[in-house]
């Protein structure tokens, strides 16, 4: 019996231990895991009073969908002023490109007036040694033909002058008419964020607002929660990564649905550094009293969308997570950038909209019709 007995032992002894040099050690098992995934922080641009709120927690939010509005009334006053500033900057500009044909002219009226100065001065400075003038006439032409002179030189002077604000320029480019549209562009902007939309679908989540609480740049007002960024931080301990690689298929359950649903993920990266490290008061192992204790580190795993469709999963979820290390020819650390995750939106590129139909109708109502030849060729003189 005592034998038997033995024998029964021994055999079980023996089956456990192929069985885990065959199959066990090459999974390896976590029950410290959870769910992670982007939380999109909602924040307003402009200062102002929220006027309505679109929706709350547990509610779920479309892309581009209005969820909060603030008060617009500091902005549109400031779009009002910007697009004055702009009609009366076209008007100057204009004004500018004329006072250079206007200084133009008068240097031909002074050219021409030089020269009847110069034909007066000629024929009395001929006729004065015989008596035919007197000599206050024959100064009075000296002095007109001085005063002649420089006042075609000053001419000259403010034409230069003149030219040298719209010479190689337009009237639509001119760096003042330039300035003034970035001006209404930048209120066009300022009013338009009194609107904020959502940059990506999801749940709502951790409102802290309400119904006329003044916002600054920067409050945070809620969240949204997209379920379709979600992934998995397993903790292994560092004894367990040594076989990990990228690429690596994980099986996945969680508490939520119990072990008859199995997420097949695959492992994404391994993290550059433990948990520990990354914490707000690292450990300072300098000290006499250190004790070695076995860190964990965050291998993220990635989770097949169809099966997240089906069974949606929430950030911080508890998980467990196992890997089957069998394949070892991934990599540990990726050697190129290719499969990294792109997050991007379409939403803030709105922003411009309007703005360049009501700068363009600013300038054709102010730009002067005489001035057409310059409205877009450089003036060159």
């Amino acid at each position: 019996m005592t034998s038997t007995y033995i024998i029964v032992i021994g055999s079980l002894l023996l089956i456990a231990i192929l069985y885990w040099f065959f199959i066990w050690r090459f999974y390896k098992y976590t029950d410290d895991a959870y769910v992670a995934g982007n939380q999109i922080i909602i924040t307003p641009l402009v200062p102002s009073f929220v006027k309505a709120i679109h929706t709350d927690d547990t509610f779920l939010i479309k892309k581009g969908q209005l969820i909060i509005e603030l008060d617009d009334t500091d902005a549109r006053i400031q779009l009002n002023r910007a697009e004055e500033n702009l009609a009366n900057t076209v008007r100057e500009v204009c004004q500018l490109f004329h006072q250079v044909f206007v200084y133009k002219a008068e240097i031909e009226i002074k050219k021409a007036l030089l020269i009847k100065t110069e034909q007066d001065f000629q024929h009395r400075d001929n006729v004065v040694l015989e008596g035919g003038v007197s000599l206050e006439n024959y100064e009075h032409a000296v002095a007109a033909l001085r005063e002649s002179f420089f006042s075609l030189q000053m001419t000259e002077v403010l034409y230069f002058k003149s030219l040298s604000m719209v010479q190689g320029t337009s009237v639509r480019n001119h760096p003042l008419v330039q300035i003034a549209c970035d001006r209404v562009l930048d209120a066009w902007v300022g009013l338009y964020r009194c609107k904020i939309y959502s940059p990506v679908e999801g749940l709502g989540a951790q409102r802290t607002i309400q119904v006329g609480k003044w916002v600054a740049p920067g409050d945070f007002l809620m969240s949204v929660i997209p379920l379709d960024q979600i992934w998995v931080n397993a903790n292994f301990k560092e004894t367990q990564l040594k076989k990990m690689r990228i690429g690596q298929s994980v099986k996945v359950t969680s508490d939520l649905y119990g072990r008859g649903v199995v997420f097949r993920g695959i492992i994404l990266g391994i993290p550059g550094g433990a948990g520990n490290a990354f914490s707000l008061l690292p450990p300072q192992n300098l000290s006499g009293n250190w004790i070695k204790i076995v860190q964990r580190l965050p291998v993220r795993v990635g989770l097949p969308k169809d099966t997240l469709l089906r069974y949606p999963l929430r950030i911080g979820l508890s998980m467990e997570a196992t890997v089957d290390v069998h394949d070892e020819g991934g990599e540990m650390v990726p050697e190129t950038t290719a499969g990294s995750p792109t997050y991007e939106t379409p939403i803030y590129r709105l922003e411009e909209i309007g703005s360049s139909a009501a700068i363009e109708k600013i300038f054709a109502e102010n730009f002067d019709p005489n001035l057409e030849p310059y409205k877009t060729d450089p003036l060159q003189l």
